[in-house]
């Protein structure tokens, strides 16, 4: 049978009043448009993503992000849930368990979902420091991958991430969850790698791009001032367009000849935080 309307509005002080009845039906139309969600075509017509998981919530409500909904399961729920879910004065949509997993994108939810408004970063938008660090990952097409980088910059202190001719919508539930929420804390901006190298020039920064072999270590270059560093995909490596900028080059001991994109900027940005955290520059070698 169909169901009332269930949603309620957070009360003051972070309560949530009496719910209307809980929406049980899988068929029932809210329920399968979150549902849909999970598809790139309807993330793109709704304007809308779905986030899951208290510890990603919180962050999204932490850092301000606009958000739709809260969709919350009292069966499903834990008690950091139901608490989280009267927080911020998001309105809340209160399904049973079974509408709950139809509605869900992971294999064992655990109760509560937000639907997120999606706000994409238009590159003329994105502003940094002076002396900061913008990581350019280009043609990158695994969600995981970008939400790793994107979590890795947010750990880092990187100033932006730019995603360059890659085929992964920002706001693939899979780089929400990989990204742990940092998402919602470092600036991205989606562009061609033209556009990215444009922009670059135009902020005259130095531009490093990540070589398998044949560069400078990352501890051997200066990334103390304004710079970014571009990493390709492990299978593609990077396009033409970056022929020509010095190379950085991770080094390897083993019998491996490159890194995932993830892993690739991950030891570059720390480098990059280290340089910063001794006040700057290139350090001499131990002898």
């Amino acid at each position: 049978a169909a169901e009332a309307s269930a949603v309620v509005a957070a009360g003051a002080g972070g309560d949530r009043p009496h719910s209307s009845p809980v929406i049980t039906s899988t068929a029932n139309p809210r329920v399968r448009a979150i549902a849909a969600l999970s598809r790139r075509s309807e993330r793109d017509q709704q304007g809308l993503f779905p986030v899951e998981g208290v510890r990603v919530i919180e962050r999204a409500l932490a850092a301000g992000w606009p958000l739709d909904r809260i969709v919350l399961s009292p069966e499903l729920a834990t008690a950091a849930a139901t608490d989280l879910a009267g927080r911020g004065g998001v309105r809340v949509i209160e399904l049973g368990a079974e509408a709950f997993r139809r509605a869900s994108y992971r294999q064992h939810p655990d109760g509560i979902l937000a639907v997120a408004v999606a706000r994409p970063l238009p590159l003329g938008d994105l502003s940094m420091a002076g002396d900061g660090l913008v990581l350019v990952v280009e043609g990158i097409e695994k969600p995981g991958n970008l939400g790793a980088v994107l979590r890795t910059a947010d750990a880092a202190g990187v100033d932006a991430v730019i995603a360059a001719d890659g085929a992964t919508d920002p706001f693939n539930p899979n780089v929400v969850r990989a990204s742990q929420g940092s998402l919602f804390t470092v600036p991205l901006a989606v562009a061609s790698a033209q556009e990215a190298a444009n922009w670059l020039t135009d902020r005259r920064l130095a531009v490093y791009v990540a070589h398998p072999d044949g560069g400078d270590a990352p501890w051997d270059i200066d990334l103390t001032v304004g710079c970014a560093v571009v990493v390709g995909s492990e299978h593609a490596g990077l396009s033409p367009l970056w022929e020509g900028y010095p190379a950085v080059t991770v080094p390897m001991a083993g019998a491996a000849d490159s890194l995932n994109t993830a892993t690739a900027a991950a030891v570059i940005a720390y480098e990059a935080r280290r340089q910063q955290s001794r006040g700057g520059g290139v350090q001499p070698h131990e002898p």
